[in-house]
């Protein structure tokens, strides 16, 4: 039997010995569990945020002793504290903010994260477990920001097939309607999330209800032009759109449909439409086709910063943190 994509990516991170910020530790025993994890499996180097002494505690109400050697890093540090509340200063000095309002970005372990991850503290940082998406990407924004090749924050998962195919499926999580240009930027972006994480070229499909022209329709021109767009940017990899799914990924009907496409009947990145048919697309492929669904994957950001479903296991919190070392 193969080797899982998930043990690979593991593997892959064990070798990097990157660190990974947690920020949620005070508050989620799950989360100092995946630390621990990380920590004596060797995959990453954890740094918890918050109080040794209120992690430790709650470590040891649920019979786990905090190894010493995981570094505790303080939200509050009066060494550091000055040039904390100068960045948070310059970040949104655009915005006129209060002293009160950069205190409370200061006083916040999601705003730390980021601000220890934008000035090169740690390689990546994982939350989500206790904070909402929106509160996760908000610190994400306000901290490391879009990347300069990006316009827009997005998502994709992982999808690990029975068979041990592993496509992209993107934007799963995050916008709802992009417009073609902020389509074309999520196409890019999980182009090169699927490259980082699987070591596979990107094959991109632009997905439609129409292939090649077959209907008309304003999301079908939008789909079009995003594929146009994405075209323009990266010349090299294979793309194509707009393209239905069957077309996409089923050889014999790829050869009757679109003959010409270099991408129809091989496609290993998904490109969706909108959220709807990205979210549906993927929890049907996840639970009818018995996918091993890895993410949301927050892509689109200078430096990965992470989310996790509130409902996540110790295993997805672990698998998360690879990830982000992965895409660092």
């Amino acid at each position: 039997m193969s080797m899982s994509q998930l043990k690979k990516i593991r593997e892959k991170a064990a070798g990097m010995k990157k660190k990974v910020i947690l920020p949620e530790a005070e508050y989620d025993i799950r989360v100092i569990k995946a630390g621990i994890r990380l920590f004596s499996d060797q995959l990453a180097i954890p740094v918890f945020l918050g109080d040794r002494a209120v992690i430790s505690k709650l470590a040891e109400e649920n019979h786990i002793s905090l190894p010493e050697e995981i570094t505790v890093h303080p939200v509050f540090d009066e060494n550091t504290e000055s040039q904390k509340f100068s960045y948070f200063q310059d970040k949104l000095s655009h915005k006129n903010p209060t002293d009160k309002q950069i205190y409370v970005m200061c006083s916040s372990p999601l705003f730390t994260a980021g601000w220890l991850l934008d000035n090169g503290i740690a390689d990546a940082a994982v939350a989500g477990s206790v904070a909402s998406t929106p509160d996760v990407i908000r610190a994400a924004l306000r901290t490391v920001g879009v990347a300069r090749d990006s316009t827009i924050v997005s998502s994709s998962f992982l999808m690990e097939m029975p068979d041990g195919n592993v496509f992209t499926y993107a934007d799963c999580a995050v916008v709802p309607y992009p417009d073609s240009e902020q389509l074309a930027s999520i196409a890019m972006d999980a182009g090169k999330t699927h490259q980082k994480l699987t070591g596979n070229a990107p094959v991109i499909a632009f997905l439609s209800f129409s292939t090649k022209g077959s209907a008309v329709h304003e999301s079908v021109e939008l789909v079009h032009k995003a594929y146009t767009i994405a075209k323009q940017k990266n010349s090299d990899w294979a793309m194509d759109g707009e393209l239905q799914f069957d077309t996409a990924f089923v050889p014999d009907i790829a050869i009757r449909k679109a003959p010409e496409s270099p991408v129809a009947g091989k496609t290993n990145v998904f490109v969706f439409p909108n959220l709807d048919a990205g979210n549906i697309g993927y929890k049907i492929t996840e639970r009818l086709a018995g996918a091993l669904a890895t993410g949301p994957i927050l892509q689109g950001l200078d430096k990965p910063y992470m989310d996790l479903s509130r409902g996540c296991s110790v295993d997805d919190i672990v698998n998360t943190a690879c990830v982000g070392v992965l895409l660092s």
